[in-house]
């Protein structure tokens, strides 16, 4: 997807395609602490996290707006609010990383200038940025909380049975009208380049007008557009995607029941558990569905009876030690029941079959 033919240095370009459920960025990428897969077909490069790796002049310049990064619709937002603040090196990890520092340039316009082109070396960059995230550190920690408060509501993440019937974007409309929050004030340094369809015309300039027209009407489709914005405000940013999300039905913003964190369900709109990786572990996703199989065992009468039965016949090898055929016995019961167990948890026997088999087999 390409971009109109604008001059372009240091700012933050975005746009979407809901149909994909994609979202794109072109950022100049100060001291870009990252790798990233390049896509030369389609104009498209992946972003990826990379602890060690560091740039030699503190610079990484310019991201082409013609290889935009891209990832999935709305995590720029998620990271966003997943981000933690709470000091320059975690933020950067957590957030900065990807999207650069430019994008604060607008959020107090102190710092407009404050960024340059290329920094002597990365000491010096690391001085510019780290001064910079310290003094908007509580600005950026008050953004976080206001844009947490206005996802609750639209997204109804507090389960209020009243705004139930109630979609997204209703929700979002009132949020601004009553001025529940400050959401309502974020949306003042996004410049919108509108689309036109004369950007289509490399896709299609082998069709002739009366080909293309039948195209058009025997698939019955209309071209996507997708407006581009410009912003070096966080705020803004945020605002444009919270909005667009706000638009597109069964695609909603949940709080992992598990850590707490924003997710987009991948799959099914009813998801509880994200599926982001955690250190040294499963995703919440696995852990959460791990937990409550566990849970589910715990209350299941047959493992309950399996248990009981076990550690009698057990007991009763243990206290007659002497007597082989009953640790025989004790050895074929445990075989077999053990297959019964594998076989309900594979659904082959129902948990009430695998009881009435337990109680008889004692």
């Amino acid at each position: 997807m390409e971009l109109p033919e604008v001059t372009f240095v240091d700012d933050f370009y975005f746009w979407f395609n809901t149909e994909t459920k994609k979202e794109y960025y072109a950022t100049p990428l100060y001291f870009y602490k990252a790798s990233f897969d390049l896509d030369y077909d389609n104009k498209l490069r992946e972003v990826y996290y990379k602890e060690s790796e560091l740039t030699d002049s503190g610079l990484k310049h310019p991201a082409s707006l013609y290889f935009p990064f891209h990832e999935k619709f709305g995590l720029l937002l998620l990271r966003f609010l997943n981000a933690d603040l709470s000091n320059y090196e975690i933020a950067n990890k957590t957030f900065f990383y990807a999207y650069g520092f430019e994008i604060l340039r607008d959020l107090d316009k102190k710092y407009k200038f404050e960024l340059k082109q290329n920094y002597g070396s990365n000491e010096e960059y690391l001085k510019a940025t780290t001064k910079i995230f310290e003094d908007l550190q509580e600005n950026l920690i008050d953004l976080q909380q206001e844009l947490i408060k206005g996802v609750t509501y639209i997204y109804n993440l507090d389960n209020n049975t009243a705004l139930d019937k109630y979609t997204y974007s209703e929700r979002f409309a009132v949020y601004l009208i009553k001025r529940l929050g400050k959401l309502y004030s974020y949306y003042k340094n996004d410049f919108i380049m509108r689309d036109s369809y004369s950007r289509k015309y490399q896709d299609f300039d082998n069709d002739s007008e009366y080909e293309l027209l039948e195209t058009l009407q025997s698939k019955k489709q209309v071209l996507s557009m997708s407006d581009t914005h410009k912003s070096n405000d966080l705020s803004s940013i945020c605002y444009a995607i919270l909005e667009e999300l706000s638009k597109t039905p069964n695609y909603p913003i949940k709080k992992c029941q598990n850590c707490g964190m924003y997710f987009i369900p991948k799959a099914k709109t009813d998801e509880i558990y994200c599926e982001y990786p955690k250190e040294n572990s499963k995703p919440c996703r696995d852990l959460g569905a791990f937990q409550s199989y566990t849970e589910r065992l715990k209350n299941n009468k047959a493992m309950g009876e399996y248990r009981r039965t076990y550690q009698q016949k057990f007991m009763q090898v243990r206290k007659d030690k002497t007597n082989t055929k009953l640790a025989k016995d004790f050895e074929t019961w445990k075989k077999k029941a053990k297959e019964k167990i594998n076989d309900m948890k594979k659904g082959k026997l129902t948990e009430n079959e695998v009881y009435k088999w337990l109680i008889h087999s004692k």
